[in-house]
């Protein structure tokens, strides 16, 4: 698949933009995943927790993910409100696959702007992108124990598909079709 730079969308509170992230961005995306932890910590919830001083396994994953133009940067009115890593495979999670598929990891929103849709608008534009380039689904996996955030995956429309296990961490598979919006 090609790779799309940037796509527009709208949160409760206001317009979005989606553009691929630099390695100037790169202390923006590694503060929005510690704070992802730090808030996750404060529910009494046990994931992500590694970005409070991720080990080098961790940085390099983000510095390649950069380096590959993967990860990409939301913003609302010129300031950087999340990140996420759109990838075109992902063997380690989801084993060889045949099909046209997106696969989101480090999906984070700004926890200041919990509630007021900003995710399921980057969601959205994530599955408007695919479609436009010809995939027909959309995958992420996400901690077994991570119950809230697995309810918000549902509520997006997310299925899970399985369950797999990568570097001890057990995980389930969410995939949504995106037959519907072609």
């Amino acid at each position: 698949m090609r790779k799309h730079v940037s796509d527009t969308g709208r949160g409760i509170m206001g317009d979005i933009a989606i553009r691929v992230a630099t390695a100037g961005d790169r202390d923006s995306v590694f503060s929005l995943l510690r704070s992802a932890a730090v808030w996750l910590r404060e529910r009494g919830v046990d994931y992500w927790q590694n970005w409070h001083d991720p080990p080098e396994l961790h940085v390099r994953w983000i510095d390649d993910g950069l380096a590959a133009g993967e990860f990409r940067i939301v913003e609302s009115s010129r300031s950087v409100i999340g990140c996420f890593r759109l990838q075109d495979s992902d063997e380690m999670f989801w084993g060889p696959r045949s099909d046209e598929a997106g696969y989101i990891h480090s999906l984070t929103i700004d926890r200041t702007l919990a509630g007021l849709g900003f995710g399921q608008t980057v969601i959205g534009a994530i599955e408007r992108d695919l479609v436009a380039r010809g995939a027909n689904a959309l995958r992420l996996d996400c901690g077994v124990g991570a119950v809230g955030l697995r309810d918000y995956y549902e509520s997006c429309g997310f299925r899970s598909v399985g369950e797999t296990v990568v570097d001890g961490e057990h995980l389930v598979l969410y995939q949504k079709s995106l037959d519907s919006l072609a």
